[in-house]
């Protein structure tokens, strides 16, 4: 907006500096109509408002004025400045303008909270799942190799389960594990579960570990076959590197965009034994073996047999002092998934 003629001009005291020195020079800035006049000892310039240029305002600090030629002045009387301003009828952005608004601060600060959990939520999974399919087949073997050495550090012992048991179960997974008529990559290994009991897991590479305790908790080979196809499923989708991939966002840019696994396969060991898959992943494998089960003329029904059943035994082993954490169990929403399997809700094609 203007002001009347009968307004004395508003004026400002600042300090001007040519751009050719770093003397500062006092002047007074005054406005007249849709110009600036800066005046001094010895100093006098007229610019039109267009053509200068108003830094924002950052607290205490100068505002700084700068002219189409370099110079410029320094004005830290903000006060007089926004009368200057007023009477212009030029306005700060309205970015500038909220920030000094209590209440237009909290809703940006809503929104930016909002858009973090966006991204934690749905983002970064995405992002995993478009990273894991190009993380080099090298690196996943690593990853692997990397993992089973620590298991086989400490966590895990030998397995004592008959070689002929092992060597049925074997075999009634390679003649399972078949997608028209090719054979998925796989390898099935057998250890002493220790304090981590009846569990079964997947690598990334396709190598599957499962525990003698668990064989002992089956009813039978099927059982134990449809927790294998369920791990077997999460081999195949690279459920494992991707949950690896999403627990670090700085491993996920790395492997992404710079080629850079490092920080993969030092958080390797754990994280795939240790971290527990989300509800779609879950979903996923057991869709996944419920498809292959059918073709073996089997009931999906097996694995939502197993899954009670492994429910069971951890709620059981969760008394026991020597038992690990419950953050171990990598089979979450456990009741939802047995109804699903029994329930035929799945794809079968």
């Amino acid at each position: 907006m203007s002001i009347s003629h009968s307004d004395p001009a508003p004026s400002v005291a600042a300090l001007y500096f040519d751009g050719r020195s770093a003397r500062a020079h006092p002047v007074t800035l005054t406005l007249h109509g849709h110009d600036l006049h800066l005046d001094g000892a010895g100093l006098s310039r007229i610019d039109a408002l267009p053509a200068v240029r108003l830094s924002e305002p950052m607290g205490q600090a100068a505002r700084i004025i700068t002219f189409a030629d370099g110079a410029h002045v320094e004005v830290r009387d903000h006060a007089a400045l926004a009368v200057l301003l007023a009477a212009s009828g030029q306005r700060d952005s309205t970015i500038v303008r909220w920030s000094f608004q209590p209440r237009a601060v909290l809703a940006l600060l809503a929104g930016l909270l909002c858009a973090l959990w966006f991204a934690w939520q749905f983002g970064l999974p995405w992002a995993a799942r478009q990273a894991a399919p190009h993380v080099p087949d090298e690196v996943v073997t690593a990853l692997s190799q990397q993992t089973l050495a620590w298991v086989d550090g400490g966590v895990m012992t030998a397995s004592t389960l008959d070689v002929q048991r092992q060597q049925s179960l074997r075999s009634a997974l390679d003649a399972a594990a078949r997608v028209d008529g090719q054979s998925l990559t796989h390898a099935l290994m057998f250890r002493s579960g220790g304090a981590m009991g009846a569990n079964a897991f997947a690598l990334p590479d396709g190598t599957l570990i499962v525990t003698d305790q668990l064989v002992a908790l089956a009813g039978n080979d099927d059982e134990v076959l449809a927790v294998l196809l369920h791990e077997l499923g999460h081999a195949r989708s690279r459920h494992g590197t991707r949950m690896l991939l999403q627990g670090s966002v700085s491993a996920l840019f790395m492997a992404w965009y710079l080629g850079d696994v490092s920080s993969l396969l030092a958080m390797a060991p754990t994280a795939l034994i240790q971290a527990g898959y989300s509800r779609d992943m879950e979903r996923e494998a057991d869709d996944f073996a419920a498809r292959m089960l059918r073709r073996q003329g089997l009931s999906p029904a097996l694995l939502a047999d197993m899954l009670e059943k492994l429910a069971a035994a951890h709620d059981k082993d969760a008394h026991s002092p020597d038992s690990l954490p419950a953050w171990l169990s990598s089979h979450p929403d456990t009741a939802e998934r047995i109804a699903r399997l029994r329930n035929g809700d799945f794809m079968l094609n």
